[in-house]
This record gives structure tokens, sequence and C-alpha cells, in this order.
């Protein structure tokens, strides 16, 4: 007997999440060095009457937009990093120090707890999250 392992894109269509890329390009005023040179999506994420805007960033290689599946497990894949690092040192550490650390943690922190109140549900977010260490 085979089993079928569903992927991250099946998962979201189950589910209903849907994306809309609100523009591209789009920089906001302050941005780290690496942002102003990638690409820029401002993207929407929308699940069950909820929504969640955010700005993402890709390198410049990566020449296709973004989809709800990438952006998903960027969101989840970001929301571990607390599960292993609870507190700016811990982070820091295992992250690496420079300029932008406490600020990278504390929007880290940020767009976890928005991700989170989004989806709303710990089996949901356990689901997204056994995919996106796959992916």
């Amino acid at each position: 007997m085979s089993t079928q392992t569903q992927t991250m894109s099946e998962l979201l269509n189950e589910l209903g999440v849907t994306m809309r890329i609100l523009g591209t390009d789009c920089h906001p005023a302050k941005v780290t060095e690496w942002q102003a040179q990638a690409n820029c999506y401002r993207l929407r994420l929308s699940y069950e009457g909820r929504y969640y805007s955010l700005y993402y960033y890709a390198g410049r290689g990566i020449k296709s937009e973004p989809t709800a599946s990438d952006l998903i497990a960027c969101l989840s894949n970001d929301a571990s990093i607390l599960e292993s690092c609870s507190d700016l040192k811990c982070f820091g550490d295992c992250m690496g120090w420079n300029s932008e650390t406490a600020n990278t943690y504390r929007a880290i922190k940020r767009q976890t707890a928005r991700f989170h109140k989004l989806i709303g549900d710990a089996n949901t977010l356990e689901r997204i999250a056994t995919l996106a260490r796959e992916m």
C-alpha cells in the first residue's frame, strides 16, 4: 500500500488560504541593505475572513513570483526559529550578531504573532510546519 504525501499547495487549497500580490518592487522607506537589493513584493494572505499583508523579499536571482506555498513555508520556518530561540541572546548566538540582529528578532516575533493569529489553530499550524520543513 502506498501513502501519498500532501503538498503545501494541496493543504492551502484544502484550507482555503489564498494569497494576492498587491505590488512589486515596492520597498518601504526603511529597509536593510540586502532588502534594498532584493525583489520586493507586497503580499496579502487571506484565511477564514482574516487578512495579513506584508512585504516579502527574494534574491535577485529568483525570477518567479512567490506563491502562497512559498510565503507560508517562509513564515512557518521563521516561526520555528522562535521555538528554538525564545530570547534575543539565544537568537543572536544562533543566527549571528550584527547591527540588525535585534531588529530582525523583533520583526520575526511580530511576524510570527500575526501569522499565528491569521491561522488561529495550533493543529493547522503544526500541519503547515511539518510540510514547510519538507520543502
